[in-house]
């Protein structure tokens, strides 16, 4: 059991940095879009890394819920509906 309960959270671990980082490239790049379309004041790398700060502070919370809590609390109730039905 122990073994398995390490599995899972290494394995949803590798899952968290993969989506983290494929999430930040994909806000990225649409930051760096809209600087390029026009319209906007300032400097590029100024305007990307101040909506990449903004963005980053909801980020990490939603993906701990997304990739941590869910699958874990989808593998309790199926446990449970499995065993005491």
């Amino acid at each position: 059991m122990l073994q398995l309960i390490i599995g899972g959270f290494v394995g949803l671990s590798v899952v968290y940095w993969i989506v983290l980082a494929y999430v930040r490239s994909v806000r990225r790049e649409t930051l760096e879009n809209t600087f390029d379309a026009g319209g906007i004041a300032g400097l590029r790398e100024d305007y990307i890394e101040k909506g990449m700060a903004d963005y980053e502070r909801g980020l990490q919370r939603r993906l701990v819920v997304l990739v941590y809590v869910i699958p874990v609390a989808l593998i309790v109730v199926i446990a449970y509906v499995v065993n005491h039905t």
